[in-house]
């Protein structure tokens, strides 16, 4: 799908993918983490936007922390810490840039913004400790949500109908932010305007008017 010019007048509210967006993650770094503990070839299961299999799961809350560590602990060649476990998982969660914080922060004093994240309690504890001079970067969002909590994750349309329904924001008005173009296609069938985030085009630089 290609993606549409988008209507700068018309936005009234914003609505934010996490990681990649405003946190800087590193799958790889996950990845080689949990090779160190034993556990192999997970390149296909930990990806940077879609995760497959036992973390798919996870994302999608139908495990809770303790079960996804202990089916780990069942996949690797002998038991370790559990906090082995939880840090190697959270190797993915690199920083949370203070240009990017105030990128939110001055968004927000003009306009509503969300935030709509495929992600899990661990990823969740870990993020929201990383935002200087914040004591929970939630604050920082008008409301946030996690796919773990409503129990449905991107590009399901079912995880944006959920923000639709709580906060009754108006799609064509939203902006929605995300480093994947399956994500933004999807956002796009019902009426948000979208635009990708890249390397190349961060939100630094998109709202460096603010």
């Amino acid at each position: 799908m290609q993606e549409k010019e988008i209507n700068w007048p018309e936005i009234d509210t914003y609505l934010f993918d996490l990681g990649g967006v405003i946190v800087d993650i590193s799958p790889a770094a996950a990845i080689e983490a949990f090779s160190r503990l034993g556990l192999k070839n997970l390149d296909v299961q930990i990806t940077q936007a879609h995760h497959q299999g036992l973390f798919k799961q996870y994302e999608l809350g139908a495990i809770t922390t303790d079960e996804f560590i202990e089916q780990i602990q069942e996949l690797l060649p002998q038991r370790v810490k559990d906090i082995q476990i939880v840090n190697a998982w959270n190797e993915m969660i690199v920083a949370f840039r203070k240009e990017r914080i105030e990128v939110v922060e001055k968004l927000k004093c003009r306009y509503p913004v969300y935030l709509l994240s495929n992600t899990n309690e661990l990823h969740c504890k870990k993020y929201t400790q990383m935002a200087d001079g914040y004591e929970n970067a939630e604050k920082l969002f008008t409301e946030v949500f996690y796919s773990y909590k409503i129990k449905q994750s991107k590009p399901d349309l079912g995880a944006f109908k959920k923000v639709v329904e709580e906060t009754g924001l108006n799609p064509s008005t939203t902006l929605f932010l995300d480093d994947s173009q399956i994500n933004l296609n999807a956002a796009a069938k019902l009426g948000f305007q979208t635009l990708l985030i890249s390397k190349e085009q961060t939100i630094e630089k998109l709202f460096s008017w603010l």
